[in-house]
């Protein structure tokens, strides 16, 4: 109130309100001022900067075939990468805080679209998923109460969980999480862009295609895709005459023009 409130640099959209994605003046902040270029409190015009770093955590799987295996993360890269070895990835474990960067890209370029899965091993992964992982670190030794970092130059982009903390409502032990179609990196975790396996999910399973929770491999679409839209009703002449339930329904006056189309069909669902 009197006031405004101001994205930060490089938040994304949520359909969950996160107050650490925005700076606020506060109440009554604006309440003596006439313009905004002479206010004490200046409302940011134009200046959200949004830089598309390109990779994003997607997945994060506690297996349960021998040893807890297989350990693994995947992550997807939303646009062309020049050199992946500005990435890195940070296993914080048991809630000690963060570990840095303990896993860096080799210097190669990546396209828009692509997979990449980093797991403990090699073996066991290709036993449960039938491929191979992309790469393998000793560094990946999760369990489900992890947190995990991806770090662009140095700096934290996108986490799953809190480093702080040892599991709670993210925890993943013996089952997985995957992220949410459209949902885009954040460095405070949002449990709302996540679907959760449960805990224990995957105990009795042998294999990600047998399990009755499997774990959604290489499926995060960066972009809702619409699906077909549906087929327009017959029309006579400029009027549409429509049965719904076995009972006629006039929709007067609705030409289907390309604009009205969409219109036409809603109103055709409410009678």
């Amino acid at each position: 109130m009197d006031g405004w409130s101001y994205r930060n640099d490089d938040s994304s959209p949520s359909a969950v309100f996160n107050i650490a994605d925005w700076t606020l003046s506060g109440i009554n902040a604006v309440d003596s001022c006439t313009s905004n270029t002479a206010c004490a409190s200046v409302f940011p015009f134009h200046s959200y900067k949004h830089s598309s770093t390109g990779l994003i955590i997607t997945g994060v799987i506690d297996g349960p075939r021998s040893g807890g295996l297989p350990k693994a993360v995947e992550l997807y890269a939303t646009a062309d990468i020049p050199d992946l070895s500005s990435y890195g990835v940070g296993f914080a474990n048991n809630g000690g805080g963060t570990d840095g960067i303990e896993f860096i890209f080799p210097s190669r370029s990546a396209v828009a679209g692509s997979f990449f899965t980093i797991s403990y091993e090699e073996i066991e992964f290709q036993a449960y998923f039938g491929v191979q992982p992309d790469f393998v670190s000793g560094s990946a030794n999760i369990n489900g109460d992890d947190s995990i970092e991806l770090f662009y130059d140095g700096q934290v982009i996108d986490v799953y969980g809190d480093v702080n903390v040892a599991g709670g409502e993210w925890n993943y032990m013996d089952g997985w999480s995957y992220r949410r179609d459209a949902s885009t990196t954040s460095a405070v975790f949002n449990k709302a862009d996540w679907t959760l396996s449960g805990i224990n999910a995957v105990d009795s399973c042998t294999s990600n295609g047998a399990c009755e929770s499997a774990f959604p491999f290489h499926t995060y679409q960066h972009s809702i895709v619409l699906s077909t839209p549906p087929p327009t009703p017959n029309v006579s002449g400029s009027e549409s005459n429509v049965s719904s339930s076995g009972s006629a329904a006039s929709v007067a006056g609705c030409k289907f023009s390309t604009l009205l189309i969409i219109f036409c069909y809603i109103q055709f669902l409410y009678y």
